[in-house]
């Protein structure tokens, strides 16, 4: 939740102007939506925007605004000097963190230069999606821990201008005590923003009328067919009934490593879940939100939040995240919403309705003794 929020006004040159309403301020950093007019900077967009409050005469801002895909986001770096005079257009190459991989013969290789383009005489800025996609994982956690985790001996975030004479730029992360605070007000501003793009009055999609233009259609034979399983075939002696579309259910199924519990929603294309073996870690999934490696924040309303690294399933095709603890499980039985946010801006919002049962019965299905253990092969002892 948001520690408070005000509403100002950001004035351009003439009778244009932005609203900002400001979700959390900071020594170093101040989180923001600013939605602007048509004709000011913001070119009307609405956007959530993490910036720098102690830099001058530099600045740094972090924008987020939503993409076409729903929960995706498009997130630009702009960096900013009173004194500069820059012709417009002109482009730099910027080193921005400090990535790196290692290679299958142990080498180390370095991240390679974002370009930014030049805005105006003083602005410069950058799109993420146009970095190589290669790095794009590693870009995004080095800019989201570079804000809002502070190291022992300084900032993890860094500019470094590969041309001309420039000094590298070095901006304070959030201070430790305010990093679960100001994380959870980023995120909170980044929700709002997927709410209003949904509006139609915000240009989102209008909502499903209940009257149509079309005949009524007959009914579907309930018994002449029934809803795809949750995972491959389920037997029907295992599944619960189809539930409708976006509530939770759950299943369980023999997998090629065994016997394995399935709780998940699904809405249109977009598939969130947890499964697991009976003595077995959760894994949680998602399907149609990520793209290659990635680490994705799992956040049930204003409770902790879980980090965990994910990637692609050979098996089942979606994204796999371990290190989720069972705790994760019993926030979504009693809470509202469950918002998974990857760390180059990438979320999905899903509600809770239906979870208690359905976590209820995963965690019995976990609690089931394994095919080969003693407790499943041994005969009931008499009382």
């Amino acid at each position: 939740m948001t520690t408070w929020l005000t509403m100002g006004a950001c004035f351009i040159s003439g009778p244009a102007f932005c609203e900002e309403r400001t979700y959390y301020q900071g020594a170093s950093w101040t989180i923001q939506m600013v939605q602007g007019a048509a004709d000011s900077t913001s070119g009307g967009h609405t956007y959530c925007e993490v910036k720098t409050t102690s830099f001058e005469p530099r600045s740094v801002a972090i924008q987020f605004s939503p993409a076409k895909e729903a929960g995706t986001y498009r997130t630009i770096i702009k960096l900013r000097k009173l004194g500069w005079q820059l012709p417009v257009g002109a482009t730099a190459k910027v080193k921005v963190g400090t990535l790196f991989k290692f290679t299958s013969a142990g080498q180390i290789i370095e991240g390679p230069p974002m370009t930014f383009t030049v805005e105006s005489v003083d602005t410069m800025a950058t799109l993420v999606a146009d970095y190589d996609p290669n790095w794009l994982t590693e870009m995004g956690n080095a800019l989201i821990n570079g804000v809002f985790v502070r190291t022992k001996y300084s900032s993890a975030l860094s500019f470094a201008f590969v041309d001309g004479n420039e000094p590298a730029w070095n901006p304070a992360s959030f201070e430790r005590f305010e990093q679960n605070i100001s994380f959870n007000a980023y995120q909170q501003c980044l929700s709002d923003l997927s709410q209003m793009a949904a509006e139609p009055a915000q240009g989102g999609s209008a909502p499903m009328s209940s009257t149509s233009p079309l005949k009524p259609q007959a009914p579907l034979d309930t018994n002449a067919s029934s809803r795809p399983p949750i995972v491959n075939s389920l037997p029907a002696d295992q599944a619960e009934p189809a539930a409708p579309s976006g509530t939770w259910r759950f299943a369980a199924q023999d997998e090629d490593w065994g016997a394995t519990c399935f709780v998940e929603t699904e809405n249109g294309n977009i598939k969130v879940g947890f499964m697991a073996s009976p003595g077995e870690h959760i894994v949680g999934y998602v399907e149609g939100v990520f793209q290659g490696e990635t680490r994705a924040t799992w956040h049930v309303d204003d409770k902790p939040a879980y980090v965990s690294d994910g990637g692609q399933s050979d098996y089942f095709g979606w994204h796999e995240f371990d290190q989720l603890p069972v705790d994760l499980l019993e926030q979504i039985s009693d809470g509202n919403e469950l918002a998974i946010t990857g760390m180059t801006g990438e979320r999905v919002v899903v509600g809770l309705a239906g979870a208690i049962r359905a976590v209820s019965n995963f965690k019995a299905c976990l609690d089931k003794p394994k095919a080969d253990s003693p407790a499943a092969s041994s005969p009931a002892q008499p009382n």
